[in-house]
């Protein structure tokens, strides 16, 4: 961090520090590992956050706001374990990863590092060894992401043996958006809920939106949460920005070149509206 940045973190008191790791198995299985630590106003919490799909079991969910331990990425595996949880996990690069700033301005920036668009990952827990096809990111924040004006944040990533894509985009006055399909950097597409669309080589991904892994108002509950361990801070977060309707999926994705299927594969994807009262 330069000296302005620095004075800037150290003025503003804002650090956040999010790992998201995912995993999708050949039966469906799905699992999604959120690892968080914040920093504001000389004051420490981290957060660890599990959710686990099954077809037959369904969506479950386990949080807590506790010390954790940060992913650890050595010459680009990741490594991560949670004794709370009982769980550990390899995360194995099948690509380069990529990096980009979605974010920046006198108070400070946001920084999305990629760090494996999509992986092989091997899970022990419960007794339990299970592997297939995943995807691990880490978000640095020091600036309060409600600084962002947007109403629409969609993100999303699909992964098979041979293909991968990665989407970010910001949807309000303006729209910015940020899409990598294996690893090269596309600009102009058209991103929704159920499909992309990359008009110059004619590539389109199909998503079903078959399985509903989150629909709620799910800032608002993690602050909740969190002011009894930072007191005050939700004075601090705008409503529309804590009020915000956040929906995941687990879908089959399909993709097509000219209409023809050149690969299938499983994909993590999200809308979070910040205009709920407009939907």
């Amino acid at each position: 961090m330069n000296e302005r940045r620095k004075s800037n973190h150290q003025r503003n008191n804002f650090y956040l520090n999010k790992w998201f790791l995912d995993f999708v198995g050949e039966n469906s299985e799905a699992m999604i590992f959120y690892i968080a630590t914040l920093y504001w106003n000389k004051l420490e919490v981290s957060y660890t956050s599990w959710l686990s799909y099954d077809p037959a079991g369904g969506v479950s969910h386990t949080s807590r706001f506790r010390k954790t331990n940060i992913p650890e990425n050595k010459n680009g595996m990741i490594t991560w374990n949670d004794s709370k949880f009982s769980v550990s996990g390899c995360w194995k690069p099948m690509t380069t990863p990529i990096n980009t700033r979605l974010f920046d301005c006198q108070e400070g920036f946001i920084d999305w590092k990629c760090h494996q668009p999509v992986s092989k990952v091997t899970l022990k827990f419960k007794e339990r060894t299970i592997r297939g096809m995943g995807y691990a990111e880490q978000l640095i924040l020091t600036v309060p992401p409600w600084k962002i004006s947007t109403d629409e944040l969609r993100w999303g990533r699909f992964g098979s043996s041979e293909n991968h894509m990665v989407w970010i985009e910001l949807r309000g006055k303006e729209k910015r958006q940020w899409l990598w399909l294996n690893g090269e950097k596309i600009e102009n597409c058209i991103i929704e809920d159920d499909y992309i669309f990359i008009a110059e080589k004619d590539i389109s991904l199909r998503l079903d939106r078959d399985v509903i892994l989150e629909s709620e108002k799910k800032i608002f509950s993690v602050v909740e949460s969190l002011v009894r361990y930072i007191p005050g801070i939700n004075k601090f977060i705008p409503v529309r920005f804590l009020m915000a309707d956040e929906s995941k999926w687990l879908s089959k994705g399909i993709l097509l070149n000219h209409d023809t299927i050149i690969a299938h594969g499983q994909v993590i994807h999200e809308l979070v509206n910040f205009k709920p009262e407009a939907a």
